[in-house]
C-alpha cells in the first residue's frame, strides 16, 4: 500500500477576473523507501501539491490518503505531528533553543520524559552526521547546511515516516545542498521513509528515484 495517494486532486482559487486551478485533476502515489522529486516552473502547482500532501491545505475536490485512509476525516494537525514532517527552505528552527532542544521539541510536545527525549534527539542528530559537539549551539552558530540537518533531525524525532521537503537546498551552496540530498536519499533507501522533495534544482531530480513534472496543475507524461 502506498504511504500517500492523491486522488483526482483539484485546488482552485478565484482572482478578480478568473478561477485559477493550481492543481487540476491530479492523481499519483508515493511509496515508502523512495525519494520523489516534484519539478516544474514557478506557478506549475508543485508547492500547492506539497501543501495538500502535508495537510496544510484542503483540496477543492478529490482527496489525499495516508495508508489508505482519507485525510478528509483526519485531524490534520495530528497527521503532521505523528506521521508527516515538513522541511522548509528557511529551516524554521527556534532561534533561542539550542540544537538538541530544537530536536527534542516535538518529543516534549508528545509528553515524552525529558531524558528519553534528549536521548532520542541525540540519536536523530547522529543520523544526520551531527555529533554531541553541536548539541549546545544555537542555530545562529551553525552554517546553513548544519541548520538544515537540524531541521531534518527534528522532523525525524517526530516519529513519522513521510518527509515533505519544500526546496530544502534553496538557501545552500552546492556542496551543502548535495549533502542534504544524500541524507534524504539515505533516509528513503536505508530507513524506509517516503521522501518527497519540491525543487527547481535539476541535479536533485537526477538523483531521485521518481520525478514528477508538473505543468498548469497537472502531471506531464
Amino acid at each position: 500500500m502506498a504511504a500517500l495517494e492523491a486522488r483526482d486532486l483539484v485546488y482552485a482559487y478565484r482572482t478578480k477576473y478568473r478561477t485559477v486551478y493550481a492543481v487540476n485533476g491530479l492523481s499519483c502515489e508515493f511509496d515508502r523507501g523512495r525519494m520523489y522529486a516534484i519539478v516544474g516552473k514557478s506557478g506549475s502547482g508543485k508547492t500547492t501539491l506539497l501543501s495538500l500532501l502535508a495537510g496544510l491545505d484542503t483540496a477543492s475536490e478529490g482527496e489525499v490518503l495516508y495508508d489508505g485512509v482519507s485525510m478528509l476525516g483526519m485531524d490534520r494537525d495530528e497527521y503532521r505531528r505523528d506521521h508527516a514532517a515538513v522541511i522548509y527552505q528557511s529551516f524554521n528552527l527556534f532561534p533561542i533553543l539550542t540544537v538538541i532542544e530544537n530536536v527534542m521539541y516535538p518529543l516534549l510536545m508528545k509528553k515524552a520524559p525529558k531524558a528519553e527525549a534528549r536521548a532520542a534527539a541525540a540519536e536523530k542528530l547522529r543520523s544526520v552526521d551531527l555529533d554531541e559537539t553541536f548539541h549546545d549551539r544555537l542555530p545562529s552558530m551553525l552554517s546553513g547546511g548544519e541548520q538544515q540537518r537540524v531541521a531534518i533531525a527534528r522532523a525525524l524525532a517526530a516519529g513519522g515516516d513521510v518527509i515533505l521537503a519544500d526546496e530544502p537546498t534553496g538557501n545552500l551552496d552546492t556542496e551543502n545542498g548535495r549533502n542534504i540530498i544524500n541524507i534524504l536519499m539515505r533516509l528513503a533507501h536505508e530507513q524506509n521513509y517516503c521522501v518527497i522533495v519540491v525543487t527547481h534544482d535539476p541535479s536533485i531530480a537526477e538523483q531521485a528515484d521518481t520525478v514528477l513534472r508538473m505543468q498548469d496543475g497537472r502531471l506531464m507524461e
